[in-house]
């Protein structure tokens, strides 16, 4: 007789993720881990079940590394709902597997926001340190966050352009640049994606004032660069910082670079 195959019923493995999207979560965060966590381990599950020993064994990896990145994040978030920032500063979060490790990213958007906190409260000299976490950190959160809402992304870039800005003021005005560039860089991938957004107004205003005033960009982009910021500042916002980055827009336009028209 010749061999029925019955068919696959993901019955059961959607009763599983029936069941994790109905529990309560302690933070939306841990929600869209525990999610996301749930659907790596189904497609390790399918690839066990079509490919073989290899699709098991390929399975069962994901699995593992699914569940071990959820845990962590869910301790990652308790952690943060408690206040206690320095133990979410210092979880050692592995790499990210790919563009889209949601898990990952917003546990290292989770340290990020840590490391920030940290930078401003520590002793003065563990603060440089809590200062790089914050921006690579940062940085990790978003090259993995392909799974994540636009909006999510927004806010994090938002978090990250504050920490470049953090650690932009500290540095020496010779060593400036490379922040400065990667701080203008971020506020114009974030004006792209959210118009007219303040934070980055604000700091792609503020990196282009700087980026004249200590020569980062060519002599000949000076004039234009001043303007655009001098357009991002308006209309201004109630923090003091923008009324001092206009003025020493104003300030390099008609004193220090005398642009046409200024």
């Amino acid at each position: 007789m010749p061999v029925r195959r019955l068919p696959y019923r993901p019955a059961m493995l959607l009763l599983g993720l029936g069941l994790l999207a109905g529990c309560e979560q302690a933070t939306s965060t841990v929600g869209a881990a525990a999610g996301s966590a749930a659907g790596s381990a189904a497609a390790g599950a399918v690839a066990g079940a079509v490919g073989g020993p290899a699709g098991q064994i390929a399975g069962g990896v994901a699995g593992q590394a699914a569940s071990a990145g959820t845990t962590q994040l869910v301790r990652m978030s308790t952690a943060a709902a408690q206040g206690a920032w320095g133990a979410v500063a210092q979880e050692p979060v592995a790499a990210c597997t790919g563009p889209a490790d949601k898990p990952c990213a917003e546990a290292q958007e989770l340290r990020a926001r840590a490391c920030r906190r940290q930078a401003a409260t520590v002793p003065t000299d563990q603060r440089a340190g809590y200062r790089d976490c914050a921006v690579t950190a940062g940085q990790a959160a978003l090259a993995a966050s392909g799974a994540n809402t636009q909006d999510e992304r927004n806010a994090w870039r938002e978090e990250l352009l504050a920490a470049i800005y953090d650690r932009r003021a500290v540095q020496p005005r010779a060593s400036i640049c490379p922040d400065n560039d990667l701080m203008r860089s971020e506020a114009d991938t974030l004006l792209r994606d959210s118009p007219g957004n303040a934070s980055a107004r604000f700091h792609g205003a503020s990196a282009r004032m700087m980026g004249v005033s200590v020569s980062c960009g060519a002599d000949d982009q000076r004039c234009s660069d001043l303007a655009e910021a001098s357009r991002l500042l308006n209309p201004p916002q109630s923090d003091p910082r923008w009324s001092q980055t206009a003025e020493g827009v104003r300030t390099l336009q008609r004193v220090v670079v005398g642009c046409p028209g200024a």
